[in-house]
């Protein structure tokens, strides 16, 4: 697994498709430390407000939470077999 696979799996479900949760963090962390970044080089007249940049850290930390939940639940696998128009479930 290259340093691109590990990536693109940071943001990949259970189910090995892609999650919104991580991308949102992600993308809210990104505007933070932009932000952040912005404000500490810049003039003291610019300065975010404080209302927006607390909405936009509880909505990322609120998707990271989330994913670190999912990623590490212990859910159990069901699969369904079809023999001879009878179905039994196994769960492992």
């Amino acid at each position: 697994m290259n340093f691109k696979e590990w990536i693109i799996d940071l943001f990949k479900d259970e189910r090995k498709s892609v999650s919104i949760k991580p991308v949102i963090a992600f993308l809210g962390a990104l505007c933070l430390c932009v932000t952040m970044t912005i404000t500490s080089v810049t003039v003291k007249d610019f300065k975010p407000s404080d209302v927006l940049v607390n909405a936009v850290m509880i909505i990322t930390a609120i998707g990271m939470g989330a994913d670190s939940i999912d990623k590490f639940s212990l859910k159990k696998k069901v699969e369904v077999e079809t023999t001879n128009n009878s179905q039994d479930v196994i769960i492992n």
